[in-house]
């Protein structure tokens, strides 16, 4: 019975915390520019933490990284702190980091605080993460500065080195 009970527990855990990534690593040797599937999203606007409404194509121009989380994805735990230092590294080039909170059950904003994130969080994502067929958090979106989707993947390494390598080339597509 012991064991029994045991083994309930782990696939229980085990369960939960597959349940929220879903990690691909198909082009993780490649650039995000290479991605070869497109993405056709529309525009949108979210609320941030402040109240304040954001709205996407707001940062086209830019080379922009949205990031799909919730406070209770350990995943995202993980793979948030890279993405500090991404763009503490790079927003001052050009790159602009947003992070998109859903399926939330707590409080997007008490978690922020604690963690201390610079960069901007929006709320209540959950329609958006649709356009870009988000499946699990965290889920990374690389925009273009032409606005175009260059890719989605899901992973939770915050050096995984697509990060760097799109921060890189999206600045160098600004310049041209």
């Amino acid at each position: 019975m012991l064991i029994k009970k045991r083994f309930v527990i782990l696939l229980f855990f085990i369960i939960a915390l597959t349940g929220c990534e879903k990690e691909t690593n198909s082009v993780s040797a490649t650039s995000p520019s290479e991605l070869s599937k497109e993405y056709h999203g529309t525009d949108w606007t979210l609320k941030n933490l402040a109240g304040e409404s954001v709205t996407l194509s707001d940062y086209q121009g830019r080379p922009t990284l949205l990031v799909f989380w919730a406070t209770w994805c350990p995943y995202c735990k993980k793979l948030l702190p890279g993405i500090a230092e991404l763009n503490e590294k790079y927003e001052n080039k050009g790159l602009k980091v947003l992070a998109v909170n859903i399926r939330e059950d707590w409080k997007p904003a008490v978690y922020w605080r604690n963690f201390g994130y610079k960069f901007d969080t929006v709320l209540e994502g959950d329609e958006i993460g649709k356009i870009y067929g988000v499946s699990g958090t965290p889920t990374v979106v690389f925009i273009a500065p032409s606005g175009k989707v260059l890719g989605v993947q899901s992973f939770s390494d915050p050096n995984h080195p697509l990060l760097e390598k799109f921060a890189v080339e999206g600045i160098e597509m600004m310049e041209e």
